[in-house]
């Protein structure tokens, strides 16, 4: 009678302690620690030589295997999942969705296999594979009920994890998309450089930031010459390719982690030189109008080359605060930029911004 009592008090305080498998789990949490605590448990309640997981992929809807202990044995764990399907074992077990005691297939006849369906409520999400040294026989109706209620709790456990990793996904998912939305939405279509939405967006901030902590900025317009007669001559096609040519030609030579380039409009673009005094951006213009000067552009219509004209200005900290604005000095580089065309084109004019 004793035994029979403290045996009872034994198969309680196991139950007590598989009801809070969920409160050894730190959540969010990921399917490998699910797995560790789970593998724990079980071989406090039978001895275990070989567990495999098998999940659900959510797209084909197949039992895949996730881990297997000792990884050694994963190829005799996919023999034995393989043979219970095709003898209908398998799917009797996940029907039920309770634990079975079963012959095994695959590993010797002397061991033990125990199949345990995770499952919950609204869904099967996987089986756990255990193979045991311990003969049927030693398996107790007890071993299982406790087998039952850790899995039922693992069960839970898990398909919390997987909600939230999908949930995760969805969100990054989206985030990306809005990204990618929010991306586009700055970039000119055609050329790939900033939008005039953009520039209108970021130059004051520039100006802004220069102001405040007292650093140089430069701007720089430029404007293809003669574009008019490119696309009358060779089409609007092709002025499309001269177009990306020119933005290709400017980004190769100025720093793309601080110097911008964005479409004014038309053939008119406006670089923006942040941390740079007006004598190097003056000398950067040059450099970018002999640069363009020498490329030789492929279209369908043939061979093309072009020359652009700059206008550029700039300003220091010793320039009042008060007179600096975003279309100021846009006004002043176009100022500059009139005159490099009214000298003949493909020059740079600059000045400083008064």
């Amino acid at each position: 009678m004793k035994e029979k009592r403290v045996a009872l008090l034994e198969l309680i305080d196991n139950i007590e302690r598989l009801g809070q498998f969920q409160d050894k789990i730190d959540f969010p949490t990921t399917i490998r620690q699910i797995w560790n605590t789970f593998l724990n448990e079980i071989r406090n309640l039978i001895e275990v030589e070989v567990c495999a997981l098998y999940l659900v992929d959510e797209i084909t809807n197949e039992f895949a295997l996730k881990y297997a202990e000792p990884e050694d044995m994963a190829r005799l764990c996919r023999r034995e999942i393989d043979l219970q399907i095709e003898c209908g074992i398998f799917s009797w077990i996940i029907n039920r969705r309770q634990p079975a005691l079963i012959p095994a297939l695959a590993f010797e006849s002397a061991k033990s296999v125990v199949m345990l369906p995770l499952t919950t409520v609204k869904r099967t999400l996987g089986v756990v594979l255990l193979l045991s040294p311990i003969q049927e026989s030693f398996i107790t109706h007890e071993d299982l009920k406790l087998l039952t209620i850790l899995t039922k709790e693992c069960s839970l456990v898990m398909e919390n994890t997987l909600l939230y990793e999908r949930l995760r996904k969805k969100h990054l998912s989206l985030e990306r998309a809005n990204r990618e939305i929010k991306l586009l939405s700055r970039r000119d279509s055609l050329t790939g450089c900033y939008n005039r939405g953009y520039l209108n967006e970021l130059l004051p901030r520039e100006v802004t930031r220069a102001l405040r902590y007292r650093r140089p900025l430069a701007v720089a317009m430029c404007d293809i010459d003669h574009f008019k007669k490119v696309n009358d001559t060779y089409g609007h096609q092709a002025g499309d390719q001269v177009l990306k040519k020119m933005v290709q030609s400017i980004t190769e030579l100025i720093r793309n982690d601080t110097d911008w380039l964005a479409r004014y409009g038309g053939e008119e673009f406006l670089l923006v030189l942040p941390e740079t005094g007006l004598e190097n951006a003056q000398g950067l213009a040059e450099r970018l109008r002999k640069h363009v000067a020498r490329e030789v552009i492929e279209t369908g219509e043939g061979k093309i080359s072009i020359t652009a004209s700059f206008g550029v200005t700039g300003f220091d900290a010793l320039v009042p605060a008060g007179v600096i604005t975003p279309e100021a000095l846009i006004n002043k580089a176009d100022q500059y930029l009139y005159e490099a065309k009214k000298q003949g084109r493909n020059q740079v004019v600059s000045g400083p911004f008064s």
